[in-house]
C-alpha cells in the first residue's frame, strides 16, 4: 500500500460529496424534497458501488481498484449531508451534549480559579482565560486588536495548538511508566480522557476537535503497532470530522486548521531540513520560523480570500507568541490549581504577569512596524 495514497484518494472525494450536498440541499434554508431525493439516490449509489468493487476488487488493482470506493466514498459525503439536513428539519435548534452538560462546572470552576489569581496588570487574567479555556468574553479590545493586527490571532482563540501544548505535556509526564503494555494501555486511556475532556470543556471548536482526532488516531496507531504516517493521520480525520459533523465544513477555523498542518506535515519537514546542523540555538529559531513559514504558505491565501488581509511580520509574532503563550498555559493552570488549594508561591504569580504583560507590549510593537 502506497503511503497515504488510498487515505487522500478516499478523504478529498467524501469531502468533495459534502459540499456537493450543500449545493442540493442548501445550507442557511433546508430543503426537505431536495434533502429526502439526495439521501435515497447518494446512499442507493454508495451501496451500488461498493458491491461493484467487492465483487470485482481481485480483478482490479492499483488506481482501476480504488475508483469505485472513491466514487462511494462521494456519494456517501452527499449523503452525510443530506440526513443532517433532514436530522435539522426534524429537530432544529443547538442543544448541549450529555458530556458538554457534564463538563460545564469544570469550566465554571476553572474560569473562576483564574479570574481569581491577583495578577496586578488589568487584562492579564482576561488573556490568560482566553488563552486556557477560550473564553474571550473580558480581554480588552486593545489587546484582542494587538493579536488580530500582529497575526497571532490563532493564539487567541482556541486552537489545535492549545491542545497540543497539553498532549505534549501529558506524554512527558506519563513516560515515567516506561514501554510496557499495560503501561501503554494506562498512557493511551489518560491522555484521551483528559483530552476528550478538555476538548469539550472549552467548546468543542472545530479545530480542537480536529487536535483530538490526531491525538485519537496516533495514538491508537501506537497501541496497536502502526505507523503514525501523517497523510493517514490527517485524511482519516478530516473524514471523520465532516461525517460526524457535516457543517464544519463550511467553518473558517475548520479549514484553516486543516491547511495549518498541511502545511506542518508537508513543507515544514522539507524548509527544516534546509538548515545545516551544527548550531542547535540558532536551529530551534530556524525551526520555529520554518513551522511559521509552512504553515502562512498554506493559510495565507484563504486567510487573505476570508478576511481581505495578512500579517507582515507573522515570523517575528510566532518565534515570541508561540514559545510564550505554549509556556503561559502549563504554568497558569498549575497557579490556578494551586491558589485555590493556597499553596501557589507569590514569584509564580508574578512570572505569569510579567511575561502576560511582555507578550501583549510585543505584540503592539509589531503592529506599529511600517
Amino acid at each position: 500500500m502506497a503511503e497515504g495514497r488510498e487515505s487522500v484518494a478516499y478523504a478529498l472525494p467524501f469531502c468533495a460529496g459534502t459540499v456537493t450536498g450543500i449545493f442540493i440541499c442548501g445550507y442557511r434554508v433546508l430543503h426537505r424534497t431536495e434533502s429526502y431525493l439526495a439521501a435515497s439516490i447518494s446512499s442507493a449509489a454508495c451501496l451500488i458501488l461498493l458491491a461493484a468493487w467487492f465483487f470485482g476488487r481481485e480483478k482490479t488493482r492499483g488506481l482501476c481498484g480504488i475508483a469505485p470506493v472513491a466514487s462511494a466514498m462521494f456519494f456517501c459525503g452527499i449523503f452525510c449531508w443530506s440526513s443532517h439536513a433532514l436530522g435539522e428539519l426534524a429537530v432544529p435548534g443547538d442543544r448541549k451534549t450529555l458530556a458538554e452538560e457534564l463538563a460545564s462546572p469544570a469550566a465554571a470552576w476553572l474560569k473562576s480559579s483564574i479570574d481569581s489569581l491577583p495578577l496586578r496588570d488589568y487584562g492579564s487574567n482576561a488573556l490568560i482565560k482566553a488563552l486556557v479555556t477560550g473564553d474571550r468574553s473580558d480581554v480588552p479590545e486593545s489587546t484582542e486588536a494587538a493579536f488580530r493586527d500582529s497575526g497571532a490571532s490563532h493564539i487567541l482563540a482556541l486552537s489545535g495548538m492549545h491542545l497540543a501544548v497539553i498532549y505534549m505535556i501529558l506524554s512527558k509526564i506519563l513516560s515515567i511508566f516506561g514501554q510496557s503494555r499495560p503501561a501503554d494501555k494506562v498512557r493511551f486511556a489518560i491522555i484521551l480522557g483528559s483530552t476528550f475532556f478538555y476538548s469539550v470543556m472549552t467548546g468543542s471548536s472545530p479545530s480542537i476537535i480536529r487536535a483530538f482526532l490526531f491525538i485519537t488516531l496516533r495514538e491508537t496507531a501506537l497501541l496497536t503497532g502502526r505507523k503514525a504516517r501523517p497523510a493517514n493521520i490527517l485524511c482519516s480525520s478530516l473524514t471523520i470530522q465532516c461525517a460526524l459533523s457535516p457543517p464544519v465544513i463550511t467553518s473558517a477555523s475548520f479549514q484553516l486548521s486543516y491547511l495549518a498542518m498541511c502545511g506542518i506535515y508537508f513543507l515544514y519537514p522539507a524548509l527544516r531540513d534546509l538548515y545545516p546542523a551544527g548550531v542547535p540555538v540558532i536551529k530551534k529559531i530556524w525551526d520555529s520560523a520554518a513551522m511559521s513559514i509552512a504553515c502562512q504558505a498554506f493559510t495565507g491565501p484563504l486567510a487573505w480570500l476570508l478576511f481581505g488581509s495578512a500579517p507582515a511580520y507573522f515570523i517575528i509574532t510566532n518565534l515570541i507568541a508561540v514559545p510564550l503563550s505554549s509556556a503561559l498555559m502549563p504554568a497558569a493552570l498549575a497557579a490556578a490549581f494551586l491558589y485555590r488549594a493556597g499553596l501557589c508561591p507569590d514569584f509564580i504569580i508574578r512570572g505569569i504577569d510579567m511575561a502576560t504583560v511582555f507578550l501583549v507590549d510585543c505584540l503592539k510593537v509589531i503592529c506599529q512596524l511600517p
